[in-house]
């Protein structure tokens, strides 16, 4: 109460009322329809500790497709790929630069297998493909910026030497 009446006199309230938007704003990536890469990285902050299944995406060719069908086609058909249903407590982010997506799961390897084998068909329907990797993640024990980059050379690889076969 005192403090909202102190920033309706110093003209505050409406600042803090914009402040929050931004935030919101930028824990959103509205193209990809999914949590940003920072906002991601604060869930983790609070998750409870336990072992927690991770996923780490990489589709194949993302730059080609934007060049070739534009920004807003390419999105769209990320956004439908992941249309899919999901628990409430899986979380879903955009990574890097795109073409990398990170999934944290509220299941076991084995439920990670059949929502990914989900997510390829999905994708393949959207004229897709992705190389992914999934691990665990020891939640308070290991970083997940740490793990998550184990994935991404994993996945790396596993492209790499699909290419050179």
């Amino acid at each position: 109460m005192l403090r909202e009446t102190v920033s309706k006199i110093f003209g505050l309230q409406r600042e803090i009322k914009d402040l929050r938007t931004k935030v919101e704003e930028l824990s959103w990536d509205e193209p990809f329809g999914m949590w940003t890469r920072g906002a991601f990285l604060q869930f983790c902050r609070v998750m409870p500790r336990g072992i927690k299944t991770v996923a780490f995406i990489d589709f194949d060719d993302i730059h080609s497709l934007n060049e070739r069908y534009g920004y807003s086609e390419v999105n769209r058909r990320v956004r439908s790929t992941f249309s899919i249903p999901f628990r409430r407590s899986d979380l879903i982010a955009r990574w890097f630069s795109g073409d990398e997506i990170v999934i944290l799961l509220d299941c076991d390897r084995e439920g990670a297998e059949l929502k990914i084998a989900q997510l390829h068909e999905s994708a393949r329907r959207h004229r897709l493909t992705f190389t992914y990797e999934i691990g665990e993640w020891d939640v308070g024990r290991q970083s997940i910026l740490k793990v998550m980059e184990n994935l991404s050379v994993k996945t790396s690889r596993k492209k790499t030497s699909s290419r050179n076969r």
